[in-house]
């Protein structure tokens, strides 16, 4: 009789270790497109992913999507000159602040 199950960290062990990986890269991104800017905006800033060759920067408000729209050229000439990463445009969205859980 062969074993049919498998222990479920050989299973979902991998998909762990590959979902933690992502979030810290996207973490790692979202600091340094806050460190990019000089400004108040840096503080606006909720997340940042790429897609493609796009930054999708997530602002909490709309009112500080210009002034992160504004930096563009900063945030493009720092990303691709500092990482093999190649990024042509920036796309500013509003998102929503995480909820409180306590």
């Amino acid at each position: 009789m062969t074993d049919r199950f498998k222990p479920l960290g050989e299973t979902v062990g991998p998909l762990f270790a590959e979902l933690e990986q992502r979030v810290a890269a996207h973490v790692e991104l979202t600091e340094r497109i806050r460190s990019a800017l000089t400004g108040p905006e840096k503080d606006h800033v909720l997340s940042a992913s790429c897609r493609g060759d796009t930054l999708v920067v997530l602002a909490d408000s709309a009112a500080w999507c210009p002034q992160i729209r504004y930096a563009q050229a900063q945030l493009l000439a720092q990303l691709n000159g500092a990482s093999e990463m190649q990024v042509t445009k920036v796309k500013v969205r509003v998102g929503r602040k995480p909820r409180d859980l306590t």
